[in-house]
This record gives C-alpha cells, structure tokens and sequence, in this order.
C-alpha cells in the first residue's frame, strides 16, 4: 500500500511529537504547539500514514476566509522517499479548492530544499524574502535593553494604517509576520491581522507617528517575543529595540523578521547587527514567503 492521508487524532500526538523530534536538532516548536493545533477551529492537522504508521504531517489554517496558511510540514527522516510531502501539499491544496478559498500560503527556511522543491513543483511561487535575527536570552544583545522617555504606547488602530502606509510592508509584499507565520495584511483583496501584543513608537513634535515597532507573541509556545514590525530611522530604531528589549527581560528569545524585498533590506537590519542579535546567515535573505492561488491546476 501507498501513503495514505487522513486527519490526525488523539492518539497520532504522540508520533507526531516523535516526528518533529528530528528537526531544528530537536528544538522544533510543534510539539508546544500540538495540543492546541488538534483543537483549533478552523484548522486541520493532516498525517500521512505508510502501512498503519504515521510518517509525515502538516498543519493548515483558515487565517481569513479565502486564505489558507500551510505549516508544520514534517516527514520522518527514515521514511523519506515515500511522497508524503507531495501527498499532504496535495491533499490541502485540494481541501482549499473543495472549501473555496483563494490562496495558499506557507513560509520555508532557505536550507530546506526538500520542502522548495515540493512547492514549487506545485506552483507556489516566492513572493516575498525575509532575514531572520535573534536575540536570546543569554545572548550578548540583551545587555543592551533600555527604556527610553521618548517612546510610548501606540494605538493598535493608528499603527495598522501606520503600517499600511509603510515602505516596510511594500518590502514584504504585504506580508506581517508573526513569527514564522505570515499574515497577508496588505495582499490584493485579502485583509487578515496576527493579534498585536504591543505596538510602540516615537512622535514627532506635533504629535505625529514618525517610527513604529510592532511586538507580537510568536504562535509556536511560550517564552518568546517576536518584533513583527520596525520602520523609521536608524537612530529611532535603535532607540525602540532597546526598549523593546527591555518590555520582555524575561523572554526565552526575541526574534525578528526583517524584510528584504528586491534585495534592499529596511532599516532594521543595521539596527539588530549593531546591537549583537544573532544575524542567521550573515543578513542573507534566508526565510521565504510563497503563495499558491488555488484554482490553478497542480
């Protein structure tokens, strides 16, 4: 028998847990995450199941109606070669036409050239480029947190049509992460927001918004913090990642995405190198925003 998809139950966690065991040499996020995927509305965990064993699985996600974000793609690495990868990108990409949505979406790390080559070959295309940063809590860009007088709270309302208005988000296609979760908030015809944590900025004399930083709590477990957004000038973001930094003393990590559309980084990338985040890749373009539109054939 081939592999064979279904939607995950109860008892599939503990395999499933095993499965992402060997990612990120075992620091993957799904297992903090599991129990809440399985009893989440509008969404499904999907397992790829190989002669009564499950050997792959992926999530999905309805982040608005017509918008489906794919995640948590995960194949045991001693039952490769099978197709489950291709047998799950299909199943959901079949499940988003029966249901009627428009688009697909889902994000990939640069190294995983498994998981680029599946979705490419089913016609997702990269749409947007980001550089993952990090500042943990034993690293040496903590020391640099500082609250500072000149910043303060902004309404979630205001920094939204901040932000819509950004040359930021025009950098990522429209595109607002939360973590490695990537919210379509600017996406032709396709509004939807990841839930905002805290936003902080600095005004100009007459009281307008000059730069903005965006804090959202990453959706994979406890302990982090994620700068889901930062523009403005260099001196002003230095000044809001050091308070940033110093909002969430306590958290495990920071981590920010920085996008890098058309190979022209935002400000923020000088900002978090000057302050000692862990940089992956050198400010390489290393995570990927792609994007299916549904009806298309595979």
């Amino acid at each position: 028998m081939g592999v064979t998809i279904r939607t995950a139950r109860l008892a599939d966690r503990e395999r499933i847990v095993a499965i992402s065991s060997q990612i990120w040499e075992g620091d993957d996020y799904v297992p903090q995450v599991i129990d809440e995927w399985l009893r989440m509305r509008d969404s499904e965990v999907a397992v790829a199941d190989l002669n009564g064993s499950v050997i792959a699985f992926a999530h999905a996600v309805n982040l608005t109606p017509g918008y489906v974000w794919l995640e948590g793609i995960r194949t045991d690495t001693a039952a490769q070669g099978h197709g489950a990868g291709k047998a799950l990108t299909e199943y959901f990409i079949e499940k988003a036409t029966r249901e009627g949505a428009e688009r697909i979406g889902l994000s990939t790390y640069i190294d995983n050239l498994a998981s680029i080559h599946i979705i490419e070959q089913y016609r997702f295309v990269r749409l947007a480029s980001f550089i993952l940063a990090e500042a943990k809590l034993d690293g040496p860009a903590r020391p640099a947190a500082e609250l500072s007088p000149l910043v303060s709270a902004v309404p979630f309302d205001e920094a939204r049509a901040w932000i819509l208005g950004s040359a930021s988000i025009t950098k990522s296609c429209g595109f607002l992460s939360q973590g490695w979760k990537f919210w379509p908030v600017a996406r032709p015809g396709v509004v939807a927001w990841p839930p905002f944590d805290a936003a902080i900025g600095i005004r100009s004399g007459d009281g307008s918004l000059r730069s903005l930083l965006v804090v959202c709590r990453p959706d994979h477990g406890p302990g982090g913090a994620s700068i889901d957004f930062a523009d403005g000038s260099p001196e002003d973001l230095d000044v809001l990642v050091r308070h940033a930094l110093a909002l969430y003393p306590g958290a495990k990590y920071i981590q920010t995405m920085i996008p890098a559309g058309q190979a022209v980084h935002t400000n923020l990338l000088e900002t978090v190198t000057g302050l000692e985040f862990d940089v992956w890749r050198h400010g390489e373009p290393d995570v990927f925003v792609y994007e299916r539109a549904v009806g298309q054939p595979h």
